[in-house]
Parts: C-alpha cells; structure tokens; sequence
C-alpha cells in the first residue's frame, strides 16, 4: 500500500529489491542503522567532492603561478621527451584521476536518490534515520566541508601566486594575470600567498 502521509510502523515490506522485505522491530532497526551510515556516507562523501575541486583549483593556480628558470628549464629538457604534458603516462594519469572523480560522483548520486527514495516511503522511523543520519554526518564533517569551500573560492579568487623561489628570483619570474608588479624578494611575505 502506497502511503502519502507520514507512518509509524515496522511492516515496510520490500526495500528496494523484491525479497529484501523488513516486517518487524528487529529487521526495522536493522534498516534504519544501515541508513542511518549511509547518509553518514553521503555527507563524507559530499566533503571529498568539495576537496577533490579545491585540490583541483589549487593545482591550477599553482601551475601557472610562476614559470620555471631557465636552469630548470634546460635541466628539464632532457625528461620532457617522455614525461611531456601530452606523453602517455601523464594522460593515463588524468586519465585514472577522472575516472575515480566520476565513479564518486556516480556513487554519491546514486546514493543521494536511494535516500531520497527512502524517505518517499513516508515511514517516520525510516525519515528520522537518513534525516538524522545526514545531520550526524554534517556534524562529523561539516567544518571540513566549509574548510575546503573556502579553499575553492580562495583558489579561483587568487591572481597571483609567488612561490618561494620566485620571491627568491625578483621581479621577472614571476607571472600574473594581469600584468601587475611581482613583489621582489625583499617584500615581506605575509603579504602574498607563499607555497612551498
């Protein structure tokens, strides 16, 4: 029977699959702790996502902060033949990153709508268990969340980046986006990003 108010029972009947039926206390309790982890789960899962993108965006930036010196540019020369930006480890390597990005994405999305499944049961004990679940998770995780959002907008904020070899080297290694003064070693570095 389809229910379109909210319930309170233990007889849910099948979950999900034909056969996977939950009639009783001990099996209900069964199923709310398992979603009770899962939307735990969820909201991990949801931080990894906002880690993964700020990882993503430093990466960026930090690729286009500063080129290379000439020193390292010719003592580079000799390993760009086979580690070149389009050389076949480097693409299998982004390749395998991409992939595991989207199996997380896949899964965090087909768990997303198993919940929001759950919910749609109307079963009060099955609502409180994801609802409450999520907010354990959000809990557990939510200042890691907010931690690495932060880090994504100050990643995609940031015009300049000078490392410390560029602070190191003066005024002329240093690349911004929009042609402004690169500071020289003397300036204090509290001022500016330094990565090392």
């Amino acid at each position: 029977m389809m229910h379109m108010s909210f319930w309170w029972g233990s007889n849910v009947g099948d979950v999900f699959f034909s056969g996977l039926t939950v009639n009783g206390t001990g099996p209900m309790v069964a199923l709310c702790l398992t979603l009770t982890a899962l939307s735990v789960a969820y909201e991990g899962l949801k931080i990894h996502g906002a880690k993964v993108r700020a990882r993503t965006a430093r990466e960026r930036v930090r690729s286009a902060s500063c080129p290379p010196s000439e020193s390292a540019t010719l003592l580079s020369l000799e390993g760009s033949v086979s580690n070149g930006p389009l050389s076949g480890s480097n693409l299998s390597r982004r390749i395998r990153k991409l992939a595991a990005e989207a199996v997380t994405f896949l899964f965090h999305s087909m768990l997303g709508y198993a919940l929001m499944l759950t919910v749609m049961v109307y079963n009060g004990y099955l609502f409180v268990a994801v609802v409450g679940g999520m907010g354990l998770g959000y809990f557990l995780f939510g200042h890691l969340s907010m931690k690495a959002n932060m880090e994504n907008i100050q990643a995609h904020q940031t015009k300049m980046i000078c490392t410390t070899r560029c602070l190191q080297q003066g005024a002329e290694s240093c690349a911004m986006s929009h042609s402004a003064p690169c500071p020289s070693a003397r300036t204090t570095r509290s001022n500016y990003q330094t990565l090392t």
